[in-house]
């Protein structure tokens, strides 16, 4: 990199191959690793000059590894890479027994190794063919900073499943909040007394392995409910959500700390993994729109809606769950289906008392 850096022009892969393909070699790496390591470097550079940015540092030692240059024994807990001159280095690897049955069936196909202070880490990459399996209702989940609610509907409309999981949002916040405190208390010189910046490190890495933990048990749960259901599941597509929301600073803490694409991400997987697809939908106007008659509706205390038309009342997570179903249904006009109940009945798999499966107790509650 150093030396593209100095070039006034970035040369082809014909250039960088005459270039650079004998002196690498000399240095013990293989045929493909010559190649893959100019053609990285190529792409860095053009990266960084294009941005104008600076030139790159290297700060870590990272490297992926296809499947020619390791040898893999999950039972065995045992990685052994090929390194230079045909040498190979046994990594023991550190894993729950859990996820060695879990992948013991898959293939793997690549790994990523990263060199950090205490130890080498490496992640292994699988992959596996799915067969698809056939959906027979509708899983709508509507995520929120505080909860995530998901509703299971028939193709005709009926509810069968309602369900509300507790977000982590406030546990992250709070390890927020104690790095703005430390920053502010030594506000001049925190980034350079070590013990402060670890204090700091330690604090974002519990928000990170939250986030993660949550995201992944949150994924795995409704996987396995989309799975009893033969669900199909439809996600809001939030791309580009934080550009297009502007409010202050209390609702952009949360917001940067909000974890939607984790989530979204380990649902998709999940329920891939056991044959089933998430599809996204528009989610805009979802929880203020009346499932019933498509007018707006008004607040009506805490996060209780009401139609002032129809009369519908209802909690709006559980109305954005309605809605995207109605919107994913594409049986009928925004908001409303063919088959829109009269004004005086109640919603299709909503009988009873009108409002009864909008209060809180009707939802169970998931906590992490």
């Amino acid at each position: 990199m150093d030396h593209l850096w100095s070039l006034s022009e970035i040369p082809s892969i014909t250039t960088l191959h005459k270039m650079f393909y004998s002196e690498l070699r000399e240095l013990g790496f293989r045929a493909h690793h010559v190649k893959q390591i100019y053609i990285y470097a190529k792409a860095i550079v053009r990266a960084s000059k294009q941005s104008g940015g600076r030139k790159p540092v290297l700060r870590r030692l990272t490297a992926r590894i296809d499947r020619y240059d390791y040898r893999l024994d999950l039972d065995g807990g045992v990685l052994t890479l090929k390194i230079h001159d045909g040498r190979e280095v046994k990594l023991r690897l550190l894993t729950s027994t859990e996820r060695v049955e879990k992948f013991g069936s898959w293939s793997s196909y690549e790994i990523a190794v990263k060199v950090v202070e205490d130890g080498i880490y490496v992640a292994i990459y699988f992959r596996k063919t799915v067969k698809p399996r056939r959906t027979r209702t509708v899983m709508t989940i509507d995520v929120n900073f505080d909860n995530i609610t998901l509703a299971v509907f028939v193709p005709g409309g009926e509810l069968l499943k309602l369900k509300r999981y507790k977000t982590p949002l406030r546990r992250m916040l709070t390890h927020r909040i104690w790095i703005e405190r430390i920053q502010k208390r030594y506000s001049r010189s925190w980034r350079f007394i070590k013990g402060v910046r670890r204090a700091i490190r330690r604090h974002g890495e519990r928000i990170k392995s939250i986030a993660w933990d949550y995201a992944h048990k949150i994924g795995d749960s409704i996987a396995e409910l989309a799975s009893r259901y033969s669900s199909i599941v439809v996600l809001e597509n939030l791309n580009n959500l934080r550009d297009r929301v502007n409010g202050g600073s209390s609702l952009n803490k949360k917001l940067s700390l909000w974890f939607y694409r984790r989530i979204q991400f380990t649902i998709n997987y999940e329920t891939l993994e056991r044959g089933f697809v998430a599809r996204y939908v528009n989610p805009g106007k979802t929880s203020s729109t009346c499932p019933r008659c498509g007018s707006r509706l008004k607040d009506n205390g805490g996060r209780v809606l009401r139609c002032p038309r129809c009369g519908f009342t209802g909690d709006r997570d559980v109305v954005a769950c309605i809605n995207l179903f109605y919107r994913y249904s594409r049986c009928g006009c925004l908001g409303v289906p063919l088959n829109t109940p009269k004004p005086n009945e109640n919603p299709s798999g909503m009988q009873r008392k009108r409002d009864e499966a909008m209060t809180s107790t009707y939802i169970n509650l998931h906590r992490s």
